[in-house]
Formats: structure tokens, sequence, C-alpha cells
């Protein structure tokens, strides 16, 4: 008699509710998490631990980011924009790409254009002002870029998945990747299961002679309160026909670098994360300080650098464009090739090596 109340009880719930285990899609998805070496049952793990983030410095951070900032820790006015230029992006070429703004880059590889963690809104986050404000500016619409081949995500955290951009971005998105278990949310937002590819590290997708690879990165996923580490978080290799890409994602520095190095490089160009660093432990062991990110590219075999994930959104009790002025000093010392494109720039890498300083004169207007 209780095994009947229970089972009539579950059909209930199935007909009124829905049941997420009768849709294939997360049956497939729920088995390859279950089987991930990075699974241990309840959350995903970091290829090296990371302690704790200690709570009375954190809320002593918290209380100094909103209410004792100096102003001239962000710019004014806004950074300048280099308006993205359609014409110039359609020109002929092996490889090129754009820088948009904070992780994002429009790259075209083989003919297929990839755009990496696509944010265009106005705040990195998902709790109103509370969130890290803009502080340059972005595309004035979705709608001037081309038919992008793939989206590539590298986890799931709001500044680097933003609901609005990858709502805007869906009709002309041909295809998804993403780190294991997030295409459940690029799901919810409107994405066809059959177009979105979830990885596990070392797993690739190739589009034709183009090849995607995910690998190990060092961060964290959550996007609210109980879901930290339900998703996967990863680093990508990009490897084309004559061209080798890394993109580092959100990280902090570990020894599996010479891995990723040794078994997916050397890259042609590497596109790093260097302005979300903090002095707190449990965070400055996940992103990457301006010097760690030049000891990371040369651990993967990097030849050409491009800085990223600065002179974007307000994320650092630090001046804005201390992270670009630290990474020249470390990226000089030991001679690595760079380049510091304006935000919106279509760049040919191997044709425009001139990397001027375009952001000096914002410091003057803000001192």
């Amino acid at each position: 008699m209780n095994n009947l109340f229970l089972i009539g009880f579950l059909l209930i719930q199935i007909s009124l509710f829905g049941c997420a285990t009768t849709n294939a899609s997360d049956l497939i998805r729920e088995k390859r998490i279950a089987e991930s070496p990075q699974w241990n049952g309840e959350t995903f793990q970091n290829p090296e631990r990371v302690p704790d983030t200690e709570v009375g410095p954190s809320l002593k951070m918290f209380w100094n980011y909103f209410f004792n900032k100096p102003e001239e820790f962000t710019p004014s006015p806004s950074l300048a924009l280099e308006p993205f230029d359609i014409s110039q992006w359609n020109r002929t070429r092996d490889i090129q790409f754009a820088w948009l703004g904070h992780t994002t880059f429009l790259i075209k590889i083989d003919d297929k254009v990839i755009l990496t963690d696509p944010m265009f809104s106005q705040r990195a986050g998902s709790f109103g002002w509370l969130s890290p404000i803009r502080y340059s500016k972005t595309l004035a619409s979705t709608n001037n870029l081309p038919v992008i081949d793939v989206v590539l995500i590298t986890h799931n955290h709001p500044d680097h998945l933003d609901e609005d951009s990858i709502k805007a971005l869906i009709p002309k998105t041909k295809h998804y990747i993403a780190p294991l278990a997030v295409g459940k949310i690029l799901e919810e937002w409107g994405a066809p299961n059959k177009k979105i590819t979830e990885l596990d590290w070392w797993q690739k997708k190739s589009f034709g002679e183009l090849t995607i690879t995910a690998a190990p990165a060092k961060h964290t996923s959550e996007r609210g309160m109980f879901d930290k580490n339900k998703t996967l978080w990863a680093s990508y290799g990009i490897q084309g026909k004559k061209f080798n890409l890394y993109l580092s994602g959100d990280s902090g520095w570990f020894k599996g670098l010479y891995e990723i190095g040794k078994r997916l490089g050397p890259f042609d160009l590497t596109f790093f994360e260097i302005g979300a660093y903090s002095n707190l432990k449990g965070q400055m062991e996940i992103h990457y300080n301006p010097e760690q990110a030049v000891k990371a590219h040369q651990a993967v075999r990097g030849k050409l650098m491009v800085p990223s994930g600065w002179g974007t959104f307000d994320l650092g009790l630090f001046p804005w464009h201390e992270p670009i002025e630290r990474f020249l000093i470390a990226a000089n010392q030991v001679g690595i090739e760079y380049l510091t494109p304006k935000i919106g720039e279509v760049v040919n890498p191997w044709r425009e090596r001139d990397s001027k300083s375009w952001w000096k004169p914002f410091i003057n207007k803000t001192q």
C-alpha cells in the first residue's frame, strides 16, 4: 500500500510540475557530470586546492569597495571606444580579432567567427546596483556583430555569462561551447539544445579544420548562494590550420599550465585575464595578477600575448589603470611580445604590432 501511494504521489508530481529526469538532455548531462574526473559527487574540483575565503577580511574589503574607494580608482570620463567597423572585419584574413571589453573577444580564424564570454551589459552581475559597473563604453548594439559560428563560454559567473547578451545573440549564433553543466543555463535562456556542446577538460569539438579543446583552469563557479561549483570552468585551446590560440578564462596560477603548454601548445597568440586580482586569501588563488599572467603565458608556451579583463568594469580596490601598467613592467622585464589594442579595434596580430599606451591620457584626467 505504501509503495502504491508513493508511485501515485510521484505521478501527480510529474503531471503537475514535470520531471527533469524525463528530459533526455538532462539525463545525458547528469551522466557526463557523474563520470567527470573533476566531479567529487557534490561539486567540481580545482586542479589544486583553493583555500576558503576569509569572512572578516572579505567584509572589510566589501565596505571599502563601496564606501572608502578613492574617486581616481575609476576613470572619468569613460575610456575611449574604437567603433567596431564591420567593413574592417569583413576583410579576408587568416586571423584577426577585436577586443570588445572585459574578456569578450571577437576572433576570426580559418573563416570561423568565435565570440568569447559575450558581455555587453552595463553591470557585471546579478545584484543590481551592487554589481560592478562598466566604466568603458560598449557596442551600441549586438546587431553590429557578424554571424557567430561559436559562442565560447569559460564559466558561469555573470560577468562572463551574461543573460541579456546571450539572448540578444541567439538569432545570429550557430553553436555554443561551454564547460560541463553550463549548457543547462543556455537552454533556459532560449539557446537550442542541439546547438550546445558541453566539454570536460581535455575534451574537444571540431568545426572543419578548426578544433576547440577545453583545458583546466583554477577558478570557481556560482550564480547564487547555493550553487557553488555545481558547473565546471575551463580555459581553451583553439587550433586552426595555421594558428594556435589560447584563452585563459578566469584562473589563478597553477602548475598544470605547463601540461597545457605541453599538450596543446605552443600558442601563437594568448588571451590572459589580468585585472580581477585581490589580496584576499581564497581569492588571490583564482585570479591572475599581471605578473602571474605573464608567467602563465610563458608556461603554456605562448608567443604573442593580449591582456584582458581590465579597463572595463570596476573589479577591485586598485586604480583602474594599475593592471595594465603592472603588466607592461612584467612583460618588458622578461621580453615577451604583446599587443594592447583599444576596445573595439579590429587587429591583425601579425601585421599590427605597435602597442601604443592609448589609456595614458585618461590617467592624467583622473589625477
